[in-house]
């Protein structure tokens, strides 16, 4: 990968580990790029992020429907726009989710990243001869942590999906974390 143009996929990569909260350097080791490279995708994105909220939205509700979402409002310390943006997220099949859960997955991400990294440093003490093993622990061990990289890319993608960093396609099929 190192070398080579950047691809939209990488782009989207780099983007979505950047929107879970990897810093600069650990998506630059995590991706095999220069963390030059992911600082220009990093700039680029939040070059975007500047004129993201560009479209205003006027429409009517009746008076009940009015103070129904304003209690809704008060209970929950969002803005109006905030909460509209939310309502536009369900109603647009993308996911939903508040400050908080977001969070959360991505505490479940660094925790997942670190069973990886652990995994990852068995599978060398043990390919060193460091670790008293049998002949296929090794391969199992490196298995798992290929598994857990692999949910890790998921999580990311979720908490992309969630922050309205993904794309919105309403032709394309749920995603594939989704399916599973």
């Amino acid at each position: 990968m190192n070398g080579s143009r950047l691809s939209d996929d990488d782009r989207a990569r780099i983007r979505a580990r950047l929107a879970a909260g990897e810093n600069v350097g650990a998506v630059a080791r995590a991706l095999g790029r220069h963390r030059q490279t992911v600082s220009r995708v990093k700039e680029d994105a939040e070059c975007r992020d500047r004129t993201r909220l560009a479209v205003k939205l006027n429409f009517r509700v009746t008076e009940a429907e009015h103070a129904h979402l304003l209690t809704a409002i008060r209970s929950t310390d969002l803005t109006v726009s905030e909460a509209i943006r939310h309502l536009v997220r369900q109603a647009t099949c993308l996911l939903a989710l508040q400050s908080p859960e977001i969070e959360a997955i991505a505490a479940a991400r660094r925790d997942l990243a670190a069973v990886g990294n652990n995994l990852n440093q068995l599978a060398r003490l043990g390919a060193v001869g460091r670790l008293h093993w049998k002949a296929g622990d090794a391969a199992l061990v490196r298995k798992v942590a290929a598994r857990v990289d692999d949910l890790v890319d998921e999580v990311v993608g979720l908490i992309a999906e969630a922050q309205g960093r993904a794309c919105f396609d309403p032709a394309v099929t749920p995603t594939k974390a989704a399916a599973k």
